[in-house]
């Protein structure tokens, strides 16, 4: 597979994820849009630190 069509197809693929994660953690406390999407950023920011942090090798 090329790596621009990678690429395109792993950011697809984030996006939806991200919008299941947002649907699934924050629209159950009927936080306004701009607060849930700020809330589910920051679960998605500490997942991605941690998953990092758990790949790297110290």
């Amino acid at each position: 597979m090329k790596q621009m069509t990678q690429t395109i197809l792993i950011s697809v693929i984030a996006f939806i994820g991200a919008l299941i994660f947002l649907g699934l953690s924050v629209y159950p406390f009927q936080y306004g849009f701009l607060e849930s999407v700020l809330l589910a950023e920051g679960f998605v920011v500490l997942s991605l630190v941690e998953f990092v942090v758990d790949d790297a090798a110290i």
